[in-house]
């Protein structure tokens, strides 16, 4: 796997728990987008969403083409009590099952990574492009989960 795609994707759950520690306890259940995830409830969508991340990527290495059902944030939410997950349990099974997604990657070939999945709205990608979208997914969620902390340092200050 290339050096920078392998260090971006086990950055990711790093940089969760760097910011767990310093995160308020008090405010982590707050949501400061009416239309958006909590503290807690990313951080558990993040762990929840992994096992879906390798379970698609072990479907397009083994069938290519194989049509994956969509990822439903907000009835997976609701469904698996997001809300009432402690957060750093949560935080480590996010890390372990990314580590378990780098360690099914780290054997691909340069064909492994060209093969196809297939959205059931048609659209295909390929192994790679759905691992850059991976990454676009955790910097959407670093962000929020920052923009809560500065939210919370500029109350501060």
């Amino acid at each position: 796997m290339d050096e920078a795609l392998h260090r971006s994707l086990s950055a990711a759950p790093k940089v969760i728990e760097r910011i767990l520690r310093v995160f308020p306890h008090d405010r982590i259940d707050d949501r400061v987008d009416s239309d958006r995830f909590t503290a807690r409830e990313v951080v558990a969508h993040l762990a929840d969403y992994e096992q879906t991340v390798l379970d698609r990527i072990r479907v397009a290495h083994d069938k290519p083409g194989r049509e994956v059902p969509f990822y439903e944030p907000d009835a997976r939410a609701s469904e698996h009590h997001f809300g009432d997950k402690e957060v750093f349990h949560e935080a480590e099974v996010y890390e372990s099952r990314r580590r378990m997604t780098m360690d099914y990657l780290d054997g691909f070939t340069a064909d492994d990574w060209s093969k196809t999945m297939k959205r059931p709205d048609g659209a295909e990608y390929t192994i790679r492009e759905f691992v850059q979208f991976v990454l676009m997914h955790d910097m959407e969620h670093l962000e929020q989960l920052s923009s809560y902390l500065a939210t919370e340092v500029a109350t501060i200050i």
